[in-house]
């Protein structure tokens, strides 16, 4: 009868530092689960940032290039306006000489 109680204390002790070892590889499965999950999101953050950059990079060119076409647009419009304003005032003063010099008469 002894030798039974003393196998059902073995066979207790056994199972206890089983249940014990399963418990702590629980355990060590969980932080490294954990440990990856913590890496993961940090390689997503980092992505993220890099595609941010890359994206405010990309605006500011694209909104620079445009800048230029506004730019060279406004040139563009400002030298027809001046070149049509003065053949205007070229056109005055004609006129004013003209009418100092008693050419055309009103």
């Amino acid at each position: 009868m002894k030798d039974i109680v003393k196998k059902i204390m073995e066979s207790e002790k056994e199972v206890r530092a089983s249940v014990e070892a399963a418990h702590a590889e629980a355990q060590q499965i969980v932080r490294d689960a954990e440990g990856k999950g913590r890496e993961i999101a940090e390689q997503g953050r980092q992505k993220a940032v890099i595609e941010g950059q890359n994206l405010l990079e990309r605006m500011k060119r694209e909104a620079e290039e445009e800048r230029k076409v506004q730019v060279s647009q406004v040139s563009i419009d400002t030298n027809a306006v001046m070149k049509r304003r003065g053949r205007e005032i070229d056109r005055t003063v004609a006129m004013i000489k003209d009418l100092v010099t008693g050419k055309n008469r009103i």
